[in-house]
């Protein structure tokens, strides 16, 4: 939340700084336009931040889920830690050896959802 606050006040503080130049130099037009572009930037930037914050979020509940023993869904999968592990790099599960017949199956974390119990 404070890194938001920080990014607006910047934005701010910019435009600010802009609109004090005298108008012989930048004209009003030009500052409008630059006004809107960067206000539509940042509403664009808070917009995918919270999206990408909240799936980052998700994510950290499914695996703290799994790494407690519980069981999630993904697909037409149950994925718990006696038969996979979950790989950081590919965030996704992948089947522990001794388990042949799932040999082959990567489960992707963004596919999952927590058990219902």
């Amino acid at each position: 939340m404070m890194r938001e606050i920080v990014f607006f006040v910047g934005i701010l503080l910019f435009l600010a700084a802009i609109w004090m130049i005298k108008d012989e130099n930048i004209s009003r037009k030009a500052k409008a336009v630059i006004t809107a572009v960067l206000l539509c930037g940042g509403i664009f930037a808070y917009i995918y931040e919270s999206g990408v914050s909240e799936r980052e979020s998700q994510v950290a509940q499914l695996l703290s889920a799994f790494h407690q023993g519980k069981t999630l869904i993904c697909g037409d999968k149950s994925v718990s830690m006696d038969k996979f592990n979950y790989e950081f790099g590919t965030a996704c599960f992948m089947p522990k050896r001794e388990f042949i017949e799932l040999n082959g199956v990567i489960v992707k974390i963004s596919d999952c959802e927590l058990a219902s119990e």
